[in-house]
């Protein structure tokens, strides 16, 4: 057997081991890396999928589980709609909120820590 530094596993129901395929509702990639495909390391997952919608279907791709790009294609209109969700972008809508909220939390203590050497220097009475 031969000795490849990527392994990639994949899982499509609609057919049984092709290099090359079509795909009918899903397909996953299993990649791993290392030296061989007994001596390797789970890398990442990822699938691409259909969901039929009547009038429109959309494809979805996704890595480890994380949406990273849809297109949806209108029948009647015989266009295609596309949405390139990147890592950022998706990292800025993950953790916008949270990083809000420190920078908020950081910018309230140095307020209380001022607020409180004022208060000391005044012998207990601020009169700002």
């Amino acid at each position: 057997m031969r000795q490849y530094p990527i392994w990639i596993d994949t899982n499509n129901p609609s057919y049984k081991g092709s290099k090359s395929q079509g795909v009918r509702n899903y397909a996953i990639n299993d990649v791993a890396i290392g030296t061989s495909a007994t001596n390797s390391y789970h890398f990442l997952t990822n699938s691409v999928s259909v969901e039929d919608n009547g009038n429109k279907r959309t494809f979805n791709f996704f890595v480890d589980n994380e949406l990273m790009k849809s297109a949806t294609y209108n029948r009647n209109k015989k266009t295609f709609e596309s949405e390139n969700l990147s890592l950022e972008l998706q990292l800025k809508k993950k953790y916008f909120d949270r990083w809000k909220k420190q920078e908020q939390d950081q910018e309230q203590k140095i307020r209380n820590e001022r607020y409180a050497e004022r208060l000391r220097v005044n012998g207990g009475h601020y009169n700002g």
